[in-house]
């Protein structure tokens, strides 16, 4: 016979466990049998950072950061298959930010071993958003981006002058900061469940994180993303990046 798992939990807990049960079951499998395939094309994107996480062991920073990039995004599909599409695009923005981070940080030990220990004296006087200062200007400056943006038309630029990046990272901050149209609970209704509106926006979000990612890194590494495997650069180029974006690295990295 098998054991009751909820054996011995008190009242209130048991109580959560089963409700949270029925309703990210149902959620689950509801999202799963309408969006399978797209679900594992999104997967495969996140198998990508296997090829990051292997050309960059001589970066020490990318042997945190890799790593928590691909659990933000795995997780975020997984919040988004229980209907907790609030909580989805937060570990999205997480991502984003550890991705510019490394990007950062991968030339600034000092600073890097400042931010793990919690040490923010240095940002203290800046006044500025991130370890990186004054919006996306360090970027701006990095050879390999500013080549990339030189490439795009005015509204696909990465950073100059409020790009996609910065646009992504609006959209995403209204759930962190709780705009009312990312409230996770509606009236009436309690448990989080399957929303094809709120996953299309999720899946629009994610899509396009995933793509900037993958072109942030390849920028902001470009000597690996060039010493790649044909193989492997296709990968990265197909699976992640489905804009104009792909023919303008190809350009850059070859």
């Amino acid at each position: 016979m098998k054991k009751d798992p909820t054996s011995g939990l008190p009242e209130d807990v048991k109580v959560m466990y089963n409700s949270e049960n029925g309703w990210r079951s149902k959620s689950f499998l509801e999202t799963l049998t309408k969006h399978g395939d797209e679900l594992e094309n999104m997967i495969q994107t996140m198998n990508i950072f296997d090829i990051w996480s292997d050309r960059l062991q001589r970066v020490e920073v990318s042997k945190i950061m890799i790593p928590e990039m691909f659990m933000d995004g795995y997780i975020s599909i997984h919040f988004s298959c229980y209907g907790l599409y609030k909580y989805a695009n937060m570990c999205l923005r997480s991502q984003l930010e550890t991705n510019l981070r490394l990007i950062y940080f991968a030339t600034h030990r000092v600073e890097f071993n400042w931010w793990s220990n919690g040490n923010k004296w240095y940002r203290s006087g800046m006044g500025k958003r991130d370890v990186w200062g004054d919006g996306y200007k360090y970027f701006e400056e990095l050879e390999s981006i500013k080549k990339f943006d030189q490439k795009c038309t005015s509204e696909r630029k990465l950073f100059t002058g409020g790009g996609v990046v910065g646009r992504i990272y609006s959209t995403l901050s209204d759930y962190v900061h709780s705009g009312k149209p990312s409230f996770q609970i509606r009236s009436n209704e309690f448990s989080p469940k399957y929303k094809i509106d709120q996953f299309k926006k999720w899946s629009s979000n994610f899509k396009a994180v995933q793509e900037c990612t993958q072109v942030l890194l390849a920028l902001g590494f470009i000597n690996e993303f060039r010493g790649l495997r044909r193989t492997e650069k296709e990968r990265i180029l197909k699976t992640s990046i489905k804009t104009d974006y792909q023919k303008i690295l190809q350009e850059i990295g070859s």
